[in-house]
């Protein structure tokens, strides 16, 4: 929902300064036919129209992800580097608890087996 809402907005934000090299020619033919660049400057316009496109292209973007990571951080969403983190915590919790029953299981001590009473011994000495 989030997500459908962001995209939507960087393709509108794309629109407006996403400019095509063809269209870009375009516009520049339409200058010189106005007078107002010579003919000869049209390639040179229509390929700083194309990187500044790029350009501001760039800036919405980047204006967009830190807009999306201020949201993010004031809703209070984990960065995909804390959830790692934890995952690996979790894992290393897992694998140690694994090997305490392990040693659990090897430490405890046999069961003792019933034995019969063994018949009182003589003494073979006097006693004193």
């Amino acid at each position: 929902m989030v997500r459908d809402a962001i995209k939507r907005y960087v393709e509108a934000a794309q629109s407006f300064t996403d400019v095509p090299r063809g269209r870009a020619e375009q516009v520049a033919r339409r200058l010189a036919g106005t007078g107002l660049i010579d003919r000869d400057q049209i390639r040179s316009v229509a390929s700083d129209l194309v990187e500044r496109s790029r350009a501001n292209r760039r800036k919405v973007a980047d204006l967009v992800a830190r807009e999306i990571k201020r949201q993010v951080t004031r809703i209070g969403f984990a960065s995909k580097d804390e959830v790692e983190r934890l995952r690996q915590r979790v894992q290393a919790l897992e694998i140690a608890q694994r090997r305490a029953k392990q040693s659990e299981g090897r430490a405890s001590p046999a069961p003792k087996r019933a034995t019969k009473p063994q018949p009182a011994r003589k003494r073979t000495t006097a006693p004193r």
